[in-house]
């Protein structure tokens, strides 16, 4: 099941209402735009000045090395004014963008009855409406997984829930788990309506006198029941490693759309290197500063996506804690840690951007999300052996 979900354009909000009307707008902060222009700005620049032959050597012992005439009679495959022109279309196009992203916002106000929403698109009209506080059916908590550069991040949502995704109306973003659901209950209390979340049963509603009890504090009165079969199944999608004091579970690289485009990147950049080291001349490149930095930027490249691709996830279950971790290939990485008796909520959660699911674990400060590729079926395995672990 899929839900339809409004893009908001913050990666940090905080809704207050502790004075009335409250107003805030939900617009991309200048600190996500100016890399985008910053970098944009470099790229075109490099691009026309090499253009305008702003490399072209006028280094006396370069050109003892490479004499003029050698390099008069020599042509490249690929006409480095063709390099010119991409590097100053990607560079508008990144600029192009940022300022895109920060035009476009939208505004709440919130005088305790009604909500009025102002969208204002990058191209069009100012739209306003109203909406009574009535219409609202909950509060709900959504984690959004999203891809930064090669890096997968989680963007952590609390919204107003209403069925028209054009009303829903974000209390809370941040890319940071603290928190979170102490201010999800704090916000449901406040609108005294249902805390709401997206799971693979589908939107489900969260009794609030039962949030702020743990998962074995659940099960001791019923509502949370453990279905573990020990003798079900290992997934395929995973590794099962019984250690003397701990478990770990490790999730098997499953590839995806990111990671053939991240394979597709570098096969570009091969081919662009390939393409400059065949202007090789006695030694060395027509351009050696646009050689050298092309170079530097690929080598990065490569060796930052090769640890990202291979990169494999883990849990680790000890005797009172839940460890996640990041298992790459020379080293690990420590990303959360929640002990077992503050764990309050074991779920399959979907992300309504992507109609994908992964297991969540939520304590009333931190959250631990895991298998964001894995197939649901091996999720819901996941999650009965984790309560399993958990309460027994």
């Amino acid at each position: 099941m899929s839900y339809t979900v409004p893009s908001h354009f913050s990666h940090k909000l905080e809704f207050k209402f502790n004075r009335l009307p409250a107003k805030i707008s939900d617009r991309t902060r200048w600190q996500f735009m100016l890399p985008g222009l910053v970098f944009g700005a470099l790229l075109f620049a490099l691009g026309l000045y090499e253009m305008l032959s702003g490399f072209k050597y006028t280094n006396a012992n370069v050109a003892e090395i490479v004499p003029l005439t050698d390099l008069s009679q020599y042509e490249p495959f690929i006409s480095p004014v063709v390099f010119d022109a991409i590097f100053m279309i990607v560079g508008l196009g990144m600029m192009l963008a940022a300022v895109c992203s920060y035009i476009r916002y939208r505004k709440f106000i919130f005088d305790g009855k009604t909500m009025i929403i102002g969208n204002r698109p990058v191209f069009g009209k100012k739209r306003i409406v109203q909406e009574n506080i009535k219409n609202y059916l909950g509060v709900r908590f959504r984690i959004e997984l999203f891809q930064n550069g090669l890096i997968n991040c989680n963007r952590y949502i609390i919204e107003l829930y209403h069925k028209n995704p054009e009303r829903i109306v974000p209390l809370y973003i941040s890319t940071s788990p603290k928190d979170v659901r102490r201010l999800w209950k704090e916000y449901a209390r406040y609108f005294e309506l249902p805390a709401l979340i997206n799971t693979d049963e589908g939107l489900i509603a969260r009794d609030l006198k039962n949030l702020d009890k743990s998962v074995k504090e659940m099960a001791r009165l019923g509502y949370v029941t453990d279905d573990y079969d020990s003798y079900a199944d290992l997934p395929a999608s995973l590794k099962y490693v019984r250690k003397k004091d701990k478990i770990v579970l490790k999730r098997q690289n499953i590839w995806d759309i990111y990671n053939v485009l991240a394979c597709g990147a570098i096969l570009i950049v091969m081919m662009v290197l390939a393409a400059a080291t065949s202007q090789l001349k006695g030694g060395l490149p027509a351009n050696l500063y646009t050689f050298c930095f092309l170079y530097g930027i690929a080598i990065l490249l490569f060796v930052t996506t090769i640890l990202i691709l291979f990169r494999k996830e883990k849990l680790v279950l000890k005797k009172d804690k839940l460890v996640h971790t990041h298992k790459y290939m020379i080293y690990s990485t420590k990303h959360n840690e929640i002990y077992k008796d503050d764990i309050e909520a074991i779920d399959v959660t979907q992300n309504p951007a992507t109609g994908r699911y992964f297991v969540s674990v939520i304590s009333d400060d931190r959250t631990i999300t895991f298998g964001a590729k894995l197939p649901i079926d091996d999720l819901r395995w996941i999650k009965k052996f984790l309560i399993h672990e958990v309460i027994k």
